[in-house]
C-alpha cells in the first residue's frame, strides 16, 4: 500500500500502501507460498533482489535506529538537566519509562528478525542458532553496505518500518478492527449485496482483485466471503511482511509487538504508549471455503501487471481501498481497470485523493480534486451508482486509538460499473 502521510514528527511516521521500493511481478498464496515469475526478465530480477535487499536492510537497522534516535538520546537530555530537574524527572518515573521502552524496542527487533528469516533472506542465521552466528553475519552484511556507493539505509525507509508495525495493528489485531470495519466494511457489504444471490460455496467463480492489498486482510477477509480473490501489493515492506503473517502463522495471536512504543509525544499515559498488541487476531489457514475460493497476493505494479492481454476482461470485481491517490496519472489507473474487468463487472472504491507524487522531486504527477475524479470515472466508461456514492467520509489510518493527537481522512466512496 502507498504512504499516508502526516506531518513529519518522531510520532506520526509514514503510512505504508506501497512505495517506491517494489519490485517486478510475483506471486504468493496461502498457505503454501509460490511464486510466478513469468512477468521478469534477468534485469527485473536483478532490480528487485537489489530493491528487496534495501528493505531488509532497514528492518535489520531497527534497532540501532530507534536505540539511538529514541532511547540514548532522551537519557543524554535529561543527563543535561540540573541536579534538582533531574531528582524531579526521576520521582515521575521518566527515567524507568525510558529504559521499559527501550526493553520493548528490543522485543520488536526480535519479532523483524523472525520476519526477516521467515522470509529466508540470503545467508542470514536464526537466532535459536546462537547470537554470535547473527552478529558475524550481521557485521557483515551492513560492512558490504558501508564501502557500497549508497547510504546504509535508504531515505525514509525507517519511518516505513516504524509504519509497517502500526500496519499490523490495523490489518491484524483485535484492536484495529474499529479501524477495518469503518473502512473495509462497507466496501465487503458492497460486494456482497452486488452478489447476494450467490451462496458463500458456490462464490469461487467470482473473481476479486485487490488492489493495493498491504498486508492482504482486506483481501482475505473478501475470500473467508466464499470469493476467489488476489490482492496485489507494490511495496517490499507490505510483501514481506503479509508473507510472514499469511504464510508462518501458526496460532492466533502468536506474536506481541510494540507499536507505539516510539511516540512520545501526545500520550495521556505511560500504559498507552507500552501497550502490547497481539497479532494475528485470526488464523489466516483457517479459511471457511478453502475447498472452492481460491486466495493470492501477487507483487508488482498494478499497471503493469494488468494492463497485461493476460488479465483482461478477467476480474468480476475489484476493490480499492486508500489506493487511487497512489497513481502518478489516475487515467492509467482507471484504464488499467477497464482493461481487467468483465463487462457488466464492479468497481468498489474507498478512500481520499492524497496525490503521492504531488511536489515530489523528479516524478510526473497530474493531481485532481474529487469534482474531476468523478468526470474521469464517467469519462473513462463506468457508471457510477449514485444511491452508494458518499462524498464526505471521515477514516483513520493506522491510528493509534489513545493518541491525544488524531488524524482523519475525509474519504469519498463510490460504486461503479463496467457496462456490458
Amino acid at each position: 500500500m502507498h504512504s499516508h502521510t502526516h506531518p513529519a514528527t518522531e510520532t506520526q511516521e509514514h503510512h505504508l500502501h506501497g512505495s517506491g521500493e517494489g519490485g517486478a511481478a510475483s506471486a504468493s498464496t496461502v498457505p503454501e507460498a509460490k511464486s510466478d515469475n513469468s512477468h521478469c526478465g534477468k534485469d527485473e530480477r536483478e532490480a528487485e533482489a537489489e530493491a528487496l535487499t534495501e528493505v531488509v536492510a532497514a528492518i535489520l537497522f531497527y534497532k540501532k535506529f530507534v536505540l539511538n534516535g529514541w532511547i540514548y538520546r532522551r537519557l543524554r537530555h535529561i543527563d543535561d538537566l540540573s541536579e534538582r530537574h533531574r531528582e524531579i524527572v526521576s520521582s515521575l518515573g521518566t527515567i524507568d519509562k525510558i529504559k521499559t521502552a527501550e526493553r520493548l524496542m528490543r522485543e520488536n527487533y526480535r519479532f523483524l528478525l523472525e520476519l526477516v528469516r521467515s522470509n529466508a533472506f540470503g545467508t542470514m542465521p536464526s537466532l535459536a542458532s546462537g547470537l554470535e552466528d547473527f552478529k558475524t553475519w550481521y557485521k557483515g552484511f551492513f560492512e558490504d553496505r558501508m564501502y557500497s556507493e549508497g547510504p546504509i539505509v535508504k531515505d525514509g525507509y525507517m519511518d516505513k518500518v516504524l509504519s509497517t508495525l502500526k500496519q499490523l495493528v490495523r490489518e491484524w489485531s483485535e484492536e484495529g478492527r474499529e479501524e477495518r470495519d469503518q473502512t473495509f466494511g462497507p466496501a465487503i457489504a458492497a460486494l456482497e449485496r452486488e452478489f447476494a444471490n450467490v451462496e458463500g460455496k458456490s462464490r469461487g467463480e467470482i473473481q476479486v482483485l485487490v488492489p493495493g492489498a498491504g498486508l492482504g486482510r482486506l483481501a482475505f477477509d473478501i475470500c473467508c466471503r466464499g470469493f476467489s480473490t488476489q490482492g496485489n501489493e507494490f511495496s517490499f515492506f507490505m510483501v514481506l511482511t503479509s508473507k510472514f503473517i499469511l504464510n508462518s502463522s501458526q496460532s492466533v495471536n502468536q506474536h506481541t509487538i510494540y507499536p507505539f512504543v516510539h511516540q512520545f509525544s501526545n500520550v495521556a499515559t505511560t500504559n498507552d504508549q507500552m501497550r502490547a498488541v497481539r497479532i494475528p487476531d485470526v488464523l489466516p489457514s483457517n479459511m471457511p471455503f478453502a475447498g472452492t475460493a481460491q486466495f493470492s497476493m501477487a507483487t508488482g505494479d498494478f499497471i503493469e501487471i494488468y494492463g497485461s492481454e493476460s488479465e483482461k476482461e478477467k476480474w468480476d470485481a475489484i476493490v480499492t481501498c486508500f489506493f487511487i491517490d497512489t497513481a502518478k496519472n489516475a487515467l492509467e489507473y482507471l484504464d488499467t481497470m477497464w482493461h481487467a474487468m468483465k463487462p457488466g463487472a464492479l468497481w468498489i472504491n474507498v478512500g481520499p485523493l492524497y496525490w503521492h507524487f504531488d511536489n515530489v522531486e523528479g516524478e510526473s504527477s497530474v493531481e485532481f480534486t474529487r469534482e474531476e475524479f468523478i468526470g474521469l470515472i464517467k469519462k473513462t466508461g463506468f457508471v457510477l451508482d449514485q444511491e452508494q456514492f458518499e462524498e464526505c467520509v471521515s477514516l483513520p489510518y493506522t491510528s493509534n486509538a489513545r493518541s491525544m493527537l488524531q488524524y482523519t481522512y475525509r474519504c469519498f466512496r463510490c460504486v461503479a460499473r463496467k457496462p456490458r
